[in-house]
């Protein structure tokens, strides 16, 4: 599996990880997917220890990357209420 389109990043109401996104994924079996993601920041006493984008779960199975995007971003909008 590879990401294959990264979608804009959205700050969310959530009250963890508020910082995330969709991306496209293109299955082995060459179909299509997307999955939300957040963005991560990880600190112990004061010292960083890593940061990054975490993959939340993969759903769905599209023939095409933009079918795959319009789903995406039909849910996460579904989720936050947010226009993405």
């Amino acid at each position: 599996m590879k990401i294959v389109r990264t979608l804009e990043t959205i700050e969310t109401d959530s009250p963890m990880h508020p910082i995330r996104r969709v991306v496209v994924i293109e299955r082995n079996d060459g179909f299509y997917c997307y999955a939300q993601q957040y963005y991560f920041r990880s600190e112990y006493e004061g010292e960083f220890i890593s940061e990054g984008w975490h993959t939340i779960a993969f759903d769905g199975i599209y023939e095409t990357p933009e079918m795959a995007e319009i789903e995406g971003r039909a849910s996460f909008a579904g989720c936050y209420g947010v226009e993405y």
